[in-house]
């Protein structure tokens, strides 16, 4: 089965003179879980920028379902089928819970649109009691699944997602991470860049460990919890400025 997410030899950064990725190779398939770890500056949030086409790729490509999508413009990935939540600015505070979704919903005909909304709020009840509330009033964990109920309202095949648990308390974190599983487990493939290592690896299906723009070791995520040479390379101070 092909993959569903498939980076081959991705170059690239936000200069062509100065590439922070050498040569990715990555791939998620439909439904599947995967993290992407490493050492500061090791090319991580630069790689899911990349796919999503907010970072120039020089050299190789992004496939989704099949489809070369490399450097294509950000707004044409929803129709492609994918989602981005970024670490920040990723909802508008100012707006109400409902605002927030229906702006996340007004490229859908209205019945539809009005569907997509009433499914987010089943599948994110703990947002139903602030919907005339604004954003700015939700907890950190609250404020992320506002923003990945906005990004499913296209109905994506994948959601990617950078540092999800950026700020967050211990406890909500887990919640995230928790949310986050049963988004693959009900069929909606996530990326995840995330700097909690352990956490994450305890959640996904399986890890890619970058470090200084290049693949170092991948695996299920149960074998890279385990491995003496993942705990070296993510804890050592190889690489980059932040990136």
């Amino acid at each position: 089965m092909s993959a569903l997410l498939e980076l081959t030899g991705v170059i690239g950064g936000y200069s062509p003179e100065l590439p922070i990725l050498h040569g990715i190779d990555m791939q998620v398939d439909a439904g599947e879980f995967v993290t992407i770890i490493g050492p500061n500056g090791a090319g991580k949030s630069t790689a899911m920028k990349a796919i999503a086409g907010l970072v120039r790729i020089t050299e190789g490509r992004v496939t989704l379902d099949g489809r070369d999508i490399t450097n294509h413009p950000t707004e044409e990935m929803a129709e492609a089928g994918m989602a981005f939540v970024p670490q920040t600015a990723n909802i508008f505070t100012t707006l109400t819970i409902d605002e927030n979704l229906k702006l996340g919903a007004h490229t859908l005909p209205r019945k539809q649109a009005a569907q997509r909304i009433a499914q987010a709020y089943e599948r994110f009840p703990d947002l139903v009691k602030f919907r005339d509330s604004a954003a700015r009033s939700l907890s950190g964990g609250q404020r992320q699944m506002l923003a990945v109920a906005r990004a499913l309202l296209c109905a994506p095949r994948l959601v990617m997602l950078d540092e999800p648990s950026a700020g967050l308390a211990p406890n909500i974190v887990q919640d995230v991470f928790v949310m986050l599983r049963r988004l693959a487990d009900d069929g909606v493939a996530v990326l995840m860049v995330e700097q909690n290592a352990k956490g994450a690896m305890a959640v996904s299906d399986r890890t890619y460990v970058l470090a200084e723009g290049e693949n170092r070791i991948s695996g299920t995520s149960q074998e890279m919890l385990n491995n003496p040479e993942v705990k070296a390379i993510y804890l050592g101070n190889a690489g980059r400025k932040s990136a």
